[in-house]
């Protein structure tokens, strides 16, 4: 399995550098807030983002 770093760096790669590669990922979230919500609001986001990207 390859580590999450070559994974990254192949990424930064494709899309033009770091910063490219940053800027397309947003933001990051506080993991304290993230921390306190409950675990329904968790899973629940979750599942919008798996099934908004679709199945092929």
């Amino acid at each position: 399995m390859k580590s999450f770093e070559e994974i990254r760096a192949r990424a930064a790669d494709r899309k033009g550098g770091n910063d490219v590669l940053q800027s397309l990922l947003g933001p990051r979230s506080d993991i304290n807030a993230l921390a306190r919500l409950p675990d329904d609001r968790v899973l629940l986001t979750m599942a919008n983002r798996i099934f908004a990207a679709g199945f092929v």
